[in-house]
């Protein structure tokens, strides 16, 4: 467990009350029976995913919906670092660039880039560039340290990982503890790629959602609950986006049908 902190505790205050609102499991199930978008946007808009689903309507494309969605992603934690003692808000702040590590894994493996990226704000800049010239591109942008991930073996996930560790303060504890996280969610990231198609994702959130919550309640006061808070809350937002994303996509199919 890592030493209490009393400075975190108004982010501690503010976290608690958020975990307190969450979505009950019979909110999920209601939300994923609705069949369409709209009545899920309605189910969620009466839950603490409302925030989450600010700008979203009933014909917004699949695209456009995910691309909301990380805007709300990089919103909530901008708000959260606010909260955080100032030796700890910009590790906090550098968390909001996770929803976009797979897409920049694949520009830096030269894999071929599809539609939606040349119209997203980070990513279109950099498809437009020769492959070469991607890292160069990158280097220019809020995230330039995950630039180092593009090199002969591109591992932008060590790059966003290696800078956010040198974004810690001096607290030995408080790295351990964080070091832990980080194996939880390496583990989960392994058990996600290796599961056969007919396992459900959502199992294995589950799984990784109740380790972030014990290591949020075997942490208080400290920057590891802020970090497991928004592990839960990311797990929360892949829920909604994989809802959003079915509907959006049905309602596409049946408007060409």
């Amino acid at each position: 467990m890592n030493h209490p902190d009393c400075a975190f505790a108004y982010s501690q205050a503010r976290l608690q009350a958020r975990l307190g609102a969450r979505p009950t499991a019979a909110d999920w199930q209601r939300m994923h029976a609705a069949r369409d978008l709209a009545a899920l946007l309605q189910l969620a808009g009466t839950s603490a995913l409302a925030a989450w689903t600010q700008g979203l309507t009933a014909r917004s494309p699949v695209h456009d919906a995910e691309q909301q969605l990380r805007r709300h992603w990089v919103a909530c934690v901008a708000e959260v670092a606010s909260w955080q003692p100032s030796g700890w808000r910009s590790a906090v702040e550098w968390l909001r660039w996770l929803p976009w590590l797979p897409a920049l894994e694949k520009l830096a493996r030269a894999g071929k880039s599809p539609d939606w990226m040349r119209s997203d704000p980070l990513l279109g800049p950099i498809v437009a560039e020769d492959p070469r010239q991607r890292a160069a591109s990158l280097k220019r942008t809020a995230c330039a340290p995950l630039a180092a991930g593009f090199g002969a073996s591109p591992d932008v996930a060590g790059a966003w990982l290696g800078h956010w560790r040198r974004l810690w303060p001096a607290d030995a504890s408080a790295a351990q503890e964080l070091e832990r996280l980080v194996r939880h969610l390496a583990a989960h990231r392994r058990e996600l790629a290796d599961a056969p198609e007919s396992v459900a994702s959502a199992g294995v959130r589950a799984r990784l959602d109740r380790r972030l919550l014990s290591a949020f309640r075997r942490n208080p006061l400290s920057p590891v609950a802020t970090v497991a808070y928004l592990g839960i809350a990311a797990v929360d937002l892949a829920s909604l986006r994989g809802a959003v994303a079915i509907r959006a996509l049905r309602s596409a199919s049946e408007d060409a049908a």
